[in-house]
């Protein structure tokens, strides 16, 4: 007797030498959960996993036992590594590959009907996926703005799209709900910005009438020696910007360490660079994930404050784009109108 993949099926269990006295006795002793109606995962290991870990689970679990349909959206966003909000949906997302045909909704799959051409399709093994493109696109009408803007900057940056695809699938997506949503939201795409975090906090500079200003800025100073690289930076201005994330103070923190003490001895090291950042003529404002999605007048005060007290005229360095270490002014990357969208 075999124990499928987890989450599976009651009839996955049964297929694979399960008996039906034998999953029910499994579920009483709490050897088993039920996630969902009709779908179980060994209790322990369930539990150990996090949230997006879970929901990944879903995601490959509704791929395998759905053939009428293939997982879109957000859970093929989130197969394919792109930026992620913290808490995932709770349902796996899938379109029905027939958009004819309704299949019935449940606890734990979402079903969207759109025409999937096979051009849309690739197979790795036997298990279809949607293109990143279609992915991409699907995200922008149906996710919140923020974490939309978050799924094109991830996939613009690893290089999954190109503008021509996106602009085929947005093409044939033209009729469909929220694509003027979409198109709003690929004149912001960067993919400059490295995680959920700095591009949700584009959209809500956007939202607030603010500059978006340049992602991933490399200060140097007067000897063009390197002095920080920032997350957003405002060379008119004279503001540098950052984004602060947990995962910030405690990434690839030594494993012998506590991670109090590994955080604490990165906010004095954070301390220190923006000190010597401060020093060359350059102002800094600074922002988290709260301030962000919830407390957006307070970022637009701060940011108005920081750029009040910002001295542009006496800035003592450079500011130069890290993908290509010219000045602002020269970067080849087309920051006007998102990734040459509009060409």
């Amino acid at each position: 007797m075999e124990t499928p993949p987890p989450p599976f099926t009651r009839n996955e269990a049964l297929a694979a030498g399960w008996t039906g006295r034998r999953l029910d006795a499994a579920l009483r002793s709490c050897a088993l959960t039920r996630v969902f109606a009709g779908l179980y995962a060994p209790a322990a290991a369930w539990e150990e996993l996090r949230p997006w870990e879970r929901h990944l689970a879903l995601a490959r679990t509704a791929s395998r036992v759905t053939p009428d349909a293939i997982v879109s959206h957000a859970s093929a966003a989130a197969l394919l590594g792109l930026p992620m909000p913290p808490t995932p949906p709770q349902r796996a997302t899938m379109t029905l590959l027939d958009d004819t045909r309704t299949s019935s909704a449940d606890s734990w799959r979402q079903f969207h009907r759109g025409a999937t051409p096979a051009s849309h399709v690739w197979i790795q093994g036997r298990t279809p996926h949607l293109v990143p493109a279609r992915t991409v696109i699907d995200c922008l009408r149906e996710l919140p703005p923020g974490d939309a803007l978050a799924v094109v900057d991830g996939a613009l940056r690893r290089g999954l799209v190109t503008v021509p695809a996106l602009r085929r699938i947005r093409e044939h997506e033209r009729r469909w709900p929220g694509i003027a949503v979409a198109d709003a939201l690929l004149e912001l795409a960067d993919g400059r910005r490295e995680n959920w975090l700095e591009s949700f906090s584009a959209w809500s500079f956007h939202e607030c009438g603010l500059p978006l200003g340049v992602p991933q800025v490399v200060v140097l100073d007067g000897a063009g020696c390197f002095v920080a690289r920032t997350d957003v930076g405002w060379a008119e201005q004279g503001v540098v910007g950052e984004a602060d994330g947990r995962g910030k103070y405690l990434a690839d923190a030594p494993p012998e360490d506590p991670a109090d003490v590994v955080a604490a001895r990165r906010v004095v090291a954070q301390g220190v660079r923006e000190s010597r950042i401060r020093d060359l003529g350059l102002e800094v404002v600074r922002w988290d994930a709260v301030d962000a999605v919830s407390r957006r007048d307070d970022l637009r005060t701060r940011w108005a404050a920081a750029v009040e007290r910002a001295r542009p005229d006496r800035f003592r360095g450079r500011l130069v784009c890290s993908c290509c270490r010219r000045d602002l002014t020269d970067c080849r990357y087309p920051t006007s109108k998102g990734p040459g969208w509009a060409a």
